[in-house]
Formats: structure tokens, C-alpha cells, sequence
């Protein structure tokens, strides 16, 4: 569960203030808002990389601010998906991929036959497989946003966050990225989902629920209209 208490966000100055609400597991929350209306100080402060203004946030009962000084415990807790992922020369797709399992490995960081098998899986359920060996900085822009999705699939967190994850998938992949994160919901109890995005008819027709931010305020609406969500934003 995600808890907001008399919540500030902002930088330097407040941006969106919640005075209390609730997220619950087993859900996938479309965070909708027009530019510079603070969607990515939303997710980077639930993140622990931005500290709140004022208030409490918490996560599965851990208050985020303790993130900023338990790194561990941030990535057993939230997978995070960056709206860019520009590649990296000496990468590959699947040692990029691979980089989710460190939580979960020893102190010589060596990865067991498990741990290359939850890899492989998440590269075959987003069709990315056929790629593994390809240099990060080679793929197109869709394929990376593909590849940090399944890095975060392979983090096995109870929460996953992601910024514009659909800004440079064509329409094909967008329905694929929603359709395998409610899967990736189903599969584990306690799982939430929590992404921002502009791509507001595909997240209504996978039935995500809404989370809308408007005039500094967010509202949620768990069985949304199209129309429903547009007249909240244009108060």
C-alpha cells in the first residue's frame, strides 16, 4: 500500500500538495497531467531521489525519506523506469537487463542459474530475446524502453514506477508495455503499478486506474471516462 499524508511536493516551491490518500497492491494507476504540472517530481519523490516538501509518504509501511539513505532497501522496494535510456557503448541488452538481479546476489555479485533463467524470461515475454547480444547504444529508442522494462520486471519489487514509458514505442508496443504489466501485476500478490503518461486512450482502454493532476491537487478515479478525465484537467 502507498499512503500520502499532508503531502508537499515540489522544488523549493510546493507543486502538488495531497492532504491524504491511498493507493492499494494489485492495481495499475495511470498517473495523467498536462506538461509541468509535476508528474516526474511526483515519481522521483516517491522514489526517494526528491525529498518531499512537507508531509509523509509511505511504502509498504516504509517512509520513503529513508530510501535516501538505505539503497538496498530502495530497490527491494521500487523498480524505476526513466522516461530516456540512452544506451551505454559496452552494454548489452542482456547485461543491461541483467543489472535488476543485484539485490539479489552475493557478495562476489555473481549471477546463479535462477537468476539467468528470470533474465531470459523477461526478455522473451516482451519479445525482446533475439536482441540479447546487441549493444545497448545500437538499439532504437523503443527497444531500450523495452529492455528498462524488463529490467525492472527482473528486480521483482512490490512497486514499479515509470515516467513516459510509452514516449518512443509505436502502437503496437504501447498496448504490449500495458498488457504486460497487468500481467506482471497478476502474477504476485502485492504488486502496484504507478505510471505517467499522455497516451490517455490506451491506459483507459486496458482499464488502469486514474490518477489525475490538476491545479496542484491529484484525484483518483478507479472506473474513469474519457470525457471524466478531460474535464479535470481543464478546471
Amino acid at each position: 500500500m502507498i499512503v500520502f499524508e499532508n503531502t508537499i511536493i515540489g522544488h523549493h516551491q510546493p507543486l502538488i500538495s495531497i492532504e491524504s490518500l491511498s493507493l492499494q497492491t494489485g492495481a495499475i494507476y495511470a498517473l495523467i497531467g498536462r506538461n509541468g504540472a509535476g508528474k516526474s517530481s511526483l515519481l522521483h519523490t516517491m522514489t526517494g531521489h526528491v525529498a518531499a516538501l512537507a508531509g509523509h509518504i509511505y511504502i509498504n509501511g516504509h517512509e520513503v525519506h529513508t530510501f535516501q539513505k538505505n539503497s538496498k532497501l530502495r530497490a527491494e522496494q521500487i523498480a524505476f523506469v526513466t522516461s530516456i535510456f540512452t544506451g551505454v557503448e559496452v552494454l548489452t541488452l542482456k547485461a543491461y537487463v541483467s543489472l535488476g538481479r543485484i539485490p539479489y546476489l552475493g557478495a562476489l555479485g555473481r549471477m546463479r542459474t535462477l537468476d539467468h533463467q528470470i533474465v531470459d524470461a523477461a526478455l522473451e515475454q516482451l519479445n525482446i530475446a533475439h536482441l540479447a547480444s546487441s549493444y545497448t547504444n545500437q538499439l532504437s529508442d523503443g527497444e531500450r524502453q523495452l529492455a528498462s522494462l524488463a529490467r525492472a520486471f527482473v528486480q521483482d519489487t512490490p512497486l514499479l514506477i515509470l515516467d513516459e514509458p510509452t514516449s518512443f514505442l509505436d502502437i503496437f508496443n504501447k498496448k504490449l508495455l500495458v498488457e504486460q504489466l497487468q500481467r506482471w501485476v497478476a502474477s504476485k500478490a502485492n504488486r502496484t503499478v504507478i505510471l505517467s503518461s499522455h497516451d490517455l486512450d490506451n491506459c483507459l482502454e486496458q482499464g488502469c486506474f486514474t490518477l489525475v493532476l490538476a491545479n496542484k491537487k491529484i484525484k483518483l478515479i478507479e472506473a474513469p471516462s474519457k470525457d471524466e478525465v478531460l474535464e479535470q484537467l481543464e478546471e
